[in-house]
C-alpha cells in the first residue's frame, strides 16, 4: 500500500454500513434516566470478600438492606461503622436512610464517559466507611423556581478508529448535501436563554479551504453558518437568546449543504448538549441542575424527595431540614451568588448498580509465587476444565504452570474494573516479584472494541485487548501492549498470545489442535510450505524472499502467485487439505478475505479437512487478524476454530499497515524460527518485535500484528 495521504478515510461508506446498527440513542428527558430495576446478583455460595457495584450512568445509586443481606456480605449493622464504600481504593461517602428492611444506602456515582474504558466500579465491603456530610438547608428567603439543566443527545452507532480521542463512537454520517433533524424532547423551557454545544467529526479533506460548511437551525431559526478545514473534531458553541427554546419538543437541524467545492464532504454527528434555564421538576426522573440562587424550589409529587449538593462530586452533601409544601421541595443553599450543582430525586428514581460478588482469592502478591507459563482465563463456564489438558501438557514439558481467573486480576490490580491496564500492571508485577517470572502468557477469551454493546454484536469482551492509536490505521487491537512495561522502550518483555474464543466448543478445538501439532513429529507434511501472493510484483518479491529462506532450511515449497494465475482458490484448498507446515500470504486483505479476488474466505474454513496436519499461518496483509470485531469473525479466527482442519496458530494483523513495515517483521520472525534462535512462536515474534522497536518506522507494526495461538507452541522444523 502506498504512503500517499488518504484524503477520505478508507472505507467510509463500508464502515458506516458495517457498524451502523441498533442505536444507543438517547435524548434524555432527564440527565439521568430512571433506572430503578433490580440489580443482578451472582451467588458464590459462600460469604464474599466484597461486592462489586458496576455503574454505567452518573447519578444517585441506592442499595436496600434487604438486597445487601441477600449477598451474605459479612457486616454487623447497616451503618458507616460496619460498611465501607470505595472506588479505585479511595473512600466514597454514602448516606443511610430508613430502618429495618426499608433502610437504604445512597451514594453519588460518576460514570466513565470514555467509550474505550470499562465502566466504573465501586466496592462495598465490611469495614469502617465514610458517612456523607449533611447540611441543614431550611429555606430562609425568596424562592427561585428555575435552574440551569443539561439535556444530551448522543447516538453511538459507528466505531471510527481514526477518530483520535477518548470518544471513537460517533453518530450519523452526513454525506453532503444532507441534513439531520434531531428532536430535543421534554424541554421545560419558559422561553429563557440557553447554550448549545454541537460536536462533529469531519472525515475528509481536499485542496479547497475551507472544505466544510455546516448550517445549524433550531425550530427553523438559523443559529449559525460554520466553516472549518480538514479532518478533525469540531465543537460548535452557540448562545441561545431568550425566546428561541419552546416548551415540549424542539427540533435541531444540522445541514451540510455541500457548497464548499470539496468532493465527498463527510461529517459525523457525535453529540449535542443543550444547557438551558427552566423550571425544576422531578417528573422525568433524577434531576441535575445548577443555580446561584440562595433559595430554590423543585416541583415533585413525593414528599420523601431527596436533594444532594454535588458541587464537589467526590464529596456530595445530603441537604436536610428541607420543606415540602404544595408539591414543592424547598431548600436553601446558604450561599447566595455562588453557583452550586444539585441533584434532586424521588426515592423510586434511584439507579441500581450491577452487583457481583468478590470471592476470597488467594492473593497474587503472595510471596513465593512463580510461573514459566501463565494463563489468564475468561469468566466463562467450562473454560477452566477445557484448558486442563493443555496445562498438563505444558507441565509435562517441564514448565511451571499457573492459571489465573481474569476477574482476580481485575480485583487485585484495578479494584474490580475490567480494564486492560489491570492486565499489564499484573504482568509487570510478575516480572519483578515472581520467581520464575512468566516467559509465556496466554490470554483465553475473545475481545471486542464494542465493550458497551452499542451494536448488539455476537462477540463479547471476555478478555479485553488494548487499542493503540497508529498514524495510518487509527486504533488497532494490541495484545503486545500488555507486555511493554517501559514506554520509553516500546519493546515486549515476554511472549504473549491469545485463544480468541467465544465459547467452550471453540476453546476445546484450539486446545486439541495445540497438543496435536506438537505430537505430530516425524511427518512429511510438516516439511511443506504454501506461499500465496497477491497480484502485484512487490508481493511476489516479498514471498520469494521467504521462499529462499524456507528452501535453504529444508522445506518443500509451493508458490501460488496471482500475478501468474488469479484463479487459485481451489489450489489453495487442495494444498491445505494435503497438509503443510507453513501457510504464508502476502498481499491485500480484509477482515475475512484475501485479495480483491477472494481467493480465500473465512467461510472456506468449513470445507478444510486437513485434520491434524495443521500449519502455522502467517499473513502479512491487512485486517486478517481483526479478532476484536463485535460481529464479524476474522479469517485467522475461523481457521483456528475449524473443527476438521484449518490452522494451529496465526500471526495476523488487527489493522492496516504498509508492506514496507510488514516485510522486516516477517523476515525477522522467520529468521528466528528457521535458525532455531527461538523454538516457540511466541518467543520468535517477541524477538522480531524487539528488533522492530529500534526502528521508529516499524514501531506501529509491533502493535498491529498479534499471535492468535499459544505463545509456547514449539515450532517444528524439517
Amino acid at each position: 500500500m502506498s504512503r500517499q495521504r488518504i484524503t477520505i478515510l478508507a472505507g467510509l461508506a463500508g464502515l458506516t454500513a458495517l457498524f451502523l446498527a441498533a442505536a444507543a440513542y438517547a435524548f434524555y428527558g432527564s440527565p439521568f434516566p430512571n433506572n430503578s430495576g433490580s440489580p443482578k446478583i451472582f451467588q458464590l455460595g459462600e460469604s464474599p470478600q466484597a461486592l462489586r457495584l458496576t455503574v454505567y450512568e452518573t447519578g444517585i445509586v441506592a442499595i436496600s438492606a434487604t438486597e445487601l443481606r441477600a449477598t451474605d456480605l459479612p457486616f454487623q449493622n447497616f451503618s458507616a461503622d460496619s460498611l465501607r464504600l470505595t472506588r479505585d481504593g479511595e473512600d466514597v461517602p454514602f448516606y443511610l436512610a430508613g430502618t429495618g428492611d426499608d433502610a437504604r444506602l445512597y451514594f453519588y456515582a460518576t460514570a466513565i464517559t470514555n467509550t474505550m474504558e470499562a465502566p466504573a466500579v465501586y466496592w462495598l465491603s465490611a469495614g469502617t466507611g465514610v458517612a456523607m456530610r449533611q447540611k441543614t438547608a431550611a429555606p430562609n428567603g425568596p424562592i427561585a423556581a428555575t435552574g440551569w439543566q443539561r439535556r444530551t443527545w448522543e447516538e453511538n452507532t459507528t466505531f471510527l478508529g481514526q477518530a483520535n480521542g477518548d470518544d471513537i463512537w460517533l453518530g450519523p454520517l452526513l454525506f453532503a448535501p444532507a441534513s439531520l433533524d434531531i428532536p430535543l424532547d421534554n424541554i421545560e423551557s419558559d422561553g429563557g436563554p440557553g447554550q448549545l454545544l454541537v460536536h462533529l467529526w469531519s472525515n475528509n479533506e481536499s485542496a479547497t479551504n475551507p472544505d466544510h460548511h455546516v448550517q445549524i437551525q433550531l425550530n427553523g431559526s438559523s443559529l449559525t453558518d460554520h466553516y472549518w478545514d480538514g479532518i478533525k473534531q469540531q465543537t460548535i458553541m452557540l448562545d441561545l437568546p431568550a425566546g428561541v427554546l419552546q416548551p415540549g419538543t424542539n427540533t435541531l437541524t444540522i445541514n451540510v449543504p455541500g457548497d464548499t467545492g470539496s468532493a465527498g464532504e463527510a461529517i459525523y454527528v457525535d453529540w449535542v448538549h443543550l444547557d438551558y434555564d427552566s423550571n425544576l421538576n422531578t417528573s422525568l426522573g433524577q434531576l441535575q441542575f445548577r443555580s446561584d440562587q440562595a433559595n430554590l424550589a423543585v416541583n415533585t409529587e413525593d414528599e420523601r424527595a431527596l436533594v444532594f449538593d454535588i458541587t464537589d462530586p467526590l464529596s456530595p452533601i445530603i441537604l436536610t431540614d428541607v420543606e415540602y409544601n404544595d408539591n414543592q421541595l424547598r431548600f436553601s443553599s446558604g450561599d447566595s451568588g455562588k453557583e452550586h450543582a444539585y441533584l434532586a430525586l424521588e426515592p423510586g428514581q434511584t439507579m441500581s448498580a450491577r452487583i457481583t460478588l468478590v470471592p476470597e482469592w488467594e492473593p497474587l502478591k503472595t510471596a513465593g509465587l512463580g510461573a514459566d507459563y501463565l494463563v489468564l482465563v475468561a469468566d466463562a463456564e467450562g473454560f477452566d476444565a477445557a484448558l486442563e489438558p493443555l496445562l498438563a501438557h505444558r507441565r509435562a514439558q517441564g514448565l511451571q504452570v499457573r492459571s489465573v481467573p481474569i476477574n482476580q486480576v481485575y480485583d487485585e490490580f484495578a479494584h474490580g474494573r475490567q480494564t486492560p491496564a489491570a492486565i499489564r500492571d499484573f504482568l509487570a508485577y510478575t516480572q519483578e516479584a515472581w520467581d520464575p517470572a512468566p516467559r509465556f502468557v496466554l490470554l483465553v477469551g475473545d475481545a471486542t472494541y464494542d465493550i458497551y454493546d452499542y451494536t448488539g454484536g455476537k462477540n463479547k469482551n471476555l478478555i479485553p485487548t488494548y487499542l493503540v492509536y497508529t498514524e495510518f490505521a487509527g486504533y488497532v487491537a494490541s495484545d503486545t501492549w500488555f507486555s511493554i512495561f517501559d514506554e520509553e522502550r516500546p519493546a515486549p518483555s515476554l511472549a504473549i498470545g491469545r485463544f480468541p474464543v467465544q465459547n467452550l466448543e471453540e476453546l476445546e478445538v484450539m486446545v486439541a489442535k495445540t497438543i496435536a501439532y506438537e505430537s505430530e513429529s516425524g511427518t512429511n507434511w510438516v516439511n511443506r510450505a504454501l506461499l500465496v501472493a497477491d497480484d502485484e510484483p512487490r508481493f511476489d518479491i516479498a514471498s520469494d524472499q521467504l521462499n529462499e529462506s524456507l528452501v535453504a532450511s529444508g522445506y518443500q515449497t509451493q508458490k501460488l502467485y496471482m500475478t501468474e494465475n488469479e484463479d487459485i482458490r481451489d489450489a489453495i484448498i487442495s494444498a491445505l487439505n494435503q497438509g503443510v507446515g507453513i501457510l504464508n500470504y502476502v498481499g491485500h486483505g480484509g477482515v475475512a478475505v484475501w485479495g480483491d479476488e477472494l481467493v480465500l474466505r473465512a467461510e472456506d474454513a468449513g470445507i478444510l479437512v486437513n485434520g491434524k496436519r495443521l500449519p502455522i499461518f502467517t499473513t502479512f496483509t491487512c485486517l486478517n487478524g481483526y479478532f476484536n470485531h463485535p460481529s464479524t469473525d476474522s479469517l485467522a479466527e475461523t481457521l483456528l476454530w475449524a473443527e476438521n482442519g484449518g490452522v494451529v496458530a496465526a500471526v495476523a494483523p488487527s489493522g492496516r499497515s504498509f508492506t514496507s513495515q510488514q516485510t522486516p517483521l516477517a523476515d525477522a520472525f522467520y529468521n528466528y524460527l528457521l535458525t532455531a534462535q527461538a523454538t516457540t512462536l511466541g518467543e520468535a515474534l517477541e524477538l522480531a518485535k524487539i528488533m522492530a522497536s529500534s526502528d521508529p518506522d516499524l514501531r506501529e507494526v509491533i502493535h498491529t500484528f498479534n499471535l492468535l495461538g499459544d505463545p509456547a507452541l514449539v515450532f517444528q522444523l524439517p
